[in-house]
């Protein structure tokens, strides 16, 4: 019986290659064993622990807990920070308590910010467990790790009292662009920026750019047009970086009336052009950085699970249009935009439902879990948290982002939501499309 079962293994054309691998196998191991036992033990064993520590060292952003680690890193900082704050202040009367508190988040909101020129950068590099070592760069799938990363930082810079509240904001879709490679130990940024919203999704627009090393300026033989350089096949690619960088606090405000939103429809055109033409391109930022790629993410504000509009958690935070001139005095204009100490008109609701005496933070909560239904389109009154009349003067967050802010809205929209719509009819006719 047995010998009739060697006969049909051995019958079988790949059994005879796995003895003979298996074979050399334990040949390599004898030999291996041989020349080791010639070694003192410990001088071996000091070795294969080097080796170990190093191998440990090269992917130590890809052990356990390392993601969650570097992901949730700024909420643990600021929970730190509040508990810190909140144990100093221990012996103080529950209302000073709420009024400090409260005054801390504010510190931290960007009252008067336009929420297009609102930018959060994230710094990485593209270590060796990030990379795709055939191809010696940024392995595709790490894009996406980074942006999980960049994504929570915008939650905490751009919407601090939001996360106090304890709101999320949910992740629905992602639409990457690949556009070129991120070579290997490079250092890149993703920058984040506020594309649009609508009355459920936000769509935040993150580019992953790097900046050329030197101040050389782009080589003769080529063209630069509508913000990208068009190279002959056999040009390198030499850029220059003489322009200034993204501020160190991670947050960016251009001053000029040219922005990133501005850009938005030429760069979607500049990229879509990259894969329609035969020569290589470079698609610069206005501050000559080198994008990479482009990632498109659809994120919904959550309390619990009541879905808040973004325009409502956009104006709690500060956003707003900048002043206007006055209309009594042409010759005498308002600053360029609203700051903390000249805050804009509808700060003052703001703080009547967040701020002691007339509101806490509990009253924010339930504002962004039900209040703002209540708000009448006119002036009227919302019903708080303990069921007094709050007078919030109607939709103060339509008022903040109306007028430039709105248009600038809803012309971004027209573009970013496309994504979301194909994707969906897509998903409806995949059984149409198999057949």
């Amino acid at each position: 019986m047995a010998s009739q079962l060697a006969n049909v293994l051995t019958g079988i054309p790949a059994i005879p290659a796995v003895v003979t691998r298996t074979h050399d196998i334990q040949k390599f191991v004898a030999a291996l064993q041989r020349r080791l036992s010639g070694i003192p033990r410990a001088r071996y064993l000091s070795f294969l622990k080097l080796c170990a520590f190093l191998v440990l060292l090269v992917n130590a952003g890809s052990l356990p807990f390392a993601w969650h680690l570097r992901v949730f890193w700024p909420i643990i900082v600021t929970r730190i920070q509040f508990l810190l704050l909140r144990t100093r202040l221990l012996f103080k009367s529950s209302a000073e308590r709420k009024r400090i508190l409260a005054e801390r988040v504010e510190a931290h909101c960007p009252i008067g910010a336009n929420p297009f020129e609102f930018v959060t950068v994230y710094r990485r590099w593209a270590s060796i467990d990030d990379a795709d070592m055939f191809g010696m760069h940024l392995s595709n799938s790490s894009y996406a790790k980074a942006l999980d990363s960049a994504r929570l930082r915008v939650l905490w810079r751009a919407f601090p009292a939001w996360g106090i509240s304890g709101g999320t904001l949910a992740l629905g879709a992602t639409h990457y662009h690949f556009i070129r490679e991120i070579p290997l130990f490079a250092r890149y940024e993703v920058r984040i920026s506020i594309a649009s919203w609508d009355n459920k999704w936000m769509y935040v627009i993150a580019r992953y750019v790097t900046r050329p090393k030197g101040h050389r300026a782009i080589k003769a033989g080529t063209t630069m047009t509508n913000g990208h350089v068009t190279l002959p096949s056999d040009t390198p690619a030499d850029v220059d970086s003489k322009t200034g960088s993204p501020q160190l606090n991670g947050t960016l405000t251009p001053n000029s009336s040219v922005t990133d939103m501005d850009n938005l429809e030429r760069t979607v055109a500049d990229v879509l052009a990259t894969s329609r033409t035969p020569t290589r391109r470079l698609v610069l930022e206005p501050d000559g950085s080198l994008l990479h790629c482009i990632a498109v993410s659809q994120m919904c504000f959550k309390q619990g699970r009541i879905s808040v509009p973004p325009a409502v958690a956009l104006a709690s935070e500060g956003f707003s249009n900048p002043p206007s001139c006055l209309e009594s005095n042409g010759s005498h204009e308002l600053p360029a935009r609203y700051t903390p100490s000249n805050p804009p008109p509808h700060w003052a609701k703001v703080r009547e439902i967040r701020v002691p005496p007339s509101g806490s933070m509990e009253h924010f909560k339930e504002f962004l879990k039900n209040g703002w239904k209540e708000v009448p389109d006119s002036n009227g009154h919302a019903e708080g948290a303990d069921g007094e009349k709050l007078d919030v003067g109607g939709k103060w967050w339509e008022e903040a982002l109306g007028g430039p802010i709105e248009e600038k809205r809803k012309n971004n929209l027209e573009i970013v939501e496309t994504l979301r719509v194909g994707m969906e009819r897509i998903r409806g006719s995949y059984h149409s499309l198999e057949g």
